[in-house]
C-alpha cells in the first residue's frame, strides 16, 4: 500500500483499477450464484414441507 504523499505511475494505477474491478465483479457475481443457489433450496425446501403438509393433514381430501 502506499503512503498519502507517494504517487504512482498512471499505468500502475489502471494496472491496480483493473484488478480491483476484475475482484469485484468477482465478488459480485459470486455474490449472485450464492444468492440464486439459496432461492433455489429454499423453494426447494418450500414444496417438500408442502407435501408433507399434505401428506399429513387428514381430512382435507379424504
Amino acid at each position: 500500500m502506499l503512503g498519502r504523499h507517494q504517487h504512482t505511475s498512471p499505468e500502475e494505477t489502471t494496472l491496480v483499477t483493473m484488478e480491483w474491478k476484475k475482484l469485484h465483479q468477482w465478488h459480485t457475481q459470486e455474490k449472485r450464484r450464492l444468492k440464486r443457489a439459496m432461492n433455489k433450496r429454499m423453494r426447494h425446501t418450500n414444496k417438500l414441507e408442502v407435501k408433507q403438509n399434505l401428506i399429513l393433514t387428514p381430512g382435507l381430501f379424504a
